[in-house]
């Protein structure tokens, strides 16, 4: 028999249509380098990061922030952008910023990448994990933000 069918109506009165031939697709390659992340970012994709608003982890360290009294910004909904990215949070008049990375969305390896893509600028960094914000992880967090924020500012 063939494997095309006819449309003819059937008992129920739905038209069998033709079958499918599968489609012969080719592996995809998989690059040796992590996440290539794209710079040219388009006008849409900035408008709704502007929309966006901090995610749990961000929130929970941005309290963590302001009971420690530091005045560092929540930025990421791109307000402020620096060298095409959107820092989560800035001091600007120290220049420093504090990255928030969670494990399910970012790798080890892209820490130095973003402090180095930042001290191009001139700013300092702080990457916190997630797991560093958990309760029993807290004092050794405050200790590592105040030590950060003791640094002296940088000479332009």
């Amino acid at each position: 028999m063939s494997q095309i069918r006819s449309t003819a109506k059937v008992k129920t009165g739905k038209k069998v249509g033709k079958a499918r031939s599968a489609k012969k697709t080719q592996p995809r390659s998989i690059s040796k380098s992590p996440r290539k992340k794209n710079f040219n970012k388009s006008a849409a994709f900035w408008g709704r990061l502007a929309r966006q608003e901090p995610n749990n982890g961000e929130m929970v360290l941005f309290g963590i922030l302001c009971y420690l009294e530091l005045p560092y910004r929540y930025t990421g909904n791109g307000q402020y952008i620096l060298m095409g990215h959107a820092p989560d949070f800035v001091h600007r008049t120290k220049r420093q910023i504090i990255e928030f990375y969670g494990e399910r969305w970012h790798i080890p390896e892209e820490e130095q990448s973003r402090i180095d893509l930042f001290a191009r600028a001139d700013y300092r960094v702080l990457v916190v994990w997630q797991k560093e914000t958990a309760p029993k992880n807290r004092k050794v967090l405050y200790k590592k933000l105040l030590d950060f924020e003791k640094l002296p500012n940088l000479v332009r």
